[in-house]
């Protein structure tokens, strides 16, 4: 058996090729990058962790409640807000004592 030279190959075709694998390479690894441990949370956001409305969330933000960031009519909020959030939340939740009323 003789090794036989490969067939040319268009190089602008291959050229390509590896950009569209390059691309692809870069997007999986994007997607599967961890967050920036600095970067600001929406009401949203921040609702679905705690699972507050983003509406009360924003109310109690506004009214000083809440610590914020606020940029024009966005409200965001830091990781050091959310975990003082969930201690201000955490005060002043009110066991229920349970029993029945009289109507």
């Amino acid at each position: 058996m003789s090794a036989s030279a490969p067939e040319p190959v268009d190089d602008g075709a291959a050229l390509a090729a590896s950009i569209r694998d390059l691309a692809n390479a870069i997007r999986a690894l994007a997607a599967h990058a961890p967050r920036d441990p600095d970067a600001l949370l929406t009401a949203e956001e921040v609702g679905a962790l705690l699972g507050l409305s983003p509406r009360s969330l924003k109310d109690r933000a506004a009214a000083g409640a809440f610590p914020h960031r606020r940029f024009g009519k966005h409200y965001r909020f830091s990781r050091e807000d959310v975990a003082e959030i969930v201690q201000l939340t955490k005060s002043s939740v009110r066991p229920y004592r349970g029993g029945m009323r009289a109507a």
